[in-house]
């Protein structure tokens, strides 16, 4: 299972390495664009309204026309041909081709872009192990609140974590306070409680993020935003990540401390009401 959609032409197998896109397009020259990925599991787009509410907000944060018609048009077509198989559904909207400099043409013609390619098994749920980054996050910035095109700030860090033997880094903000990590958000956990960075940290607000924030309380769990100081949060009882594809990952290490677990702490049991609600909403094991 291999598609793609360019602004509502469909592409399927090995044509879908031969898509061209203007050598002008702004998202390829200048990153002036936007993304969502979300798993597409039993043929539903998992959280989509949620995706599909935060393009649009982020489209209107940086003045990007969308085509709400195409895009929903595109994303049912994908869905069709995932044929109830797991997936991963990528989107990208850029502000299209536009001539030489920074100012976007008065009427740009946006490029939608969708792909479809398997969903790896054994991605969600995985462990993984964090290096502070020496990248900042800049909490001022639009950018720290949308999934822009440009994430080459988020590219070094993680090679900085992978240069440092960790799966992911751990970013801070310009006031030495925690943001998130390259791909996901971060809640330390210290008894039944759960905190999270607020969005004006340089956080952006992750799908899964609120989906935890409001379903956390129904499991048992006391959830809030608050600033996290990163000396602060080796002291919790424990650590995890969110994000629409890998769902809650445990933090295992951080910066070489380890988190002790158990296979039915807390972290396990948010893990297993989380399954457990996405089975049901998808009529399918998670």
């Amino acid at each position: 299972m291999k598609a793609a959609i360019l602004n509502g032409t469909l592409y399927q197998g090995d044509a879908c390495d031969n898509i061209t896109l203007s050598a002008s397009d702004r998202g390829f020259l200048l990153g002036d664009g936007l993304f969502e990925t979300l798993p597409v599991l039993n043929g539903q787009p998992l959280w989509w309204s949620d995706h599909k509410d935060r393009l649009t907000r982020s489209a209107r944060m940086i003045d990007l026309p969308l085509d709400l018609e195409l895009l929903d048009q595109t994303v049912a077509r994908l869905r069709a041909i995932s044929n109830g198989q797991s997936a991963i559904l990528r989107i990208a909207v850029s502000r299209g081709a536009g001539g030489r400099g920074l100012l976007p043409p008065d009427t740009p013609k946006t490029t939608l872009l969708a792909t479809l390619a398997p969903l790896p098994a054994g991605l969600a749920f995985a462990d993984v192990t964090l290096a502070t980054s020496t990248i900042r996050r800049n909490e001022h910035s639009v950018t720290a609140r949308i999934k822009s095109n440009n994430y080459l700030d988020n590219i070094l860090a993680a090679r900085e974590a992978e240069k440092a033997g960790s799966g992911d880094a751990l970013l801070l903000n310009t006031a030495g306070n925690v943001a998130c990590t390259t791909i996901g958000n971060l809640f330390a956990l210290k008894g039944y409680r759960l905190t999270t960075p607020p969005i004006t940290d340089g956080v952006l607000p992750g799908i899964l993020r609120g989906q935890l924030l409001t379903l956390a309380s129904r499991w048992g769990f006391d959830c809030r935003e608050a600033s996290i100081d990163p000396e602060a949060i080796k002291k919790a009882d424990g650590l995890l990540m969110t994000n629409s594809l890998r769902f809650i990952r445990r933090v295992t290490e951080l910066d070489g401390h380890r988190f002790i677990s158990t296979p039915d702490d807390e972290i396990a049991r948010l893990q297993s009401s989380l399954r457990q609600h996405v089975a049901t909403i998808t009529g399918t094991a998670s």
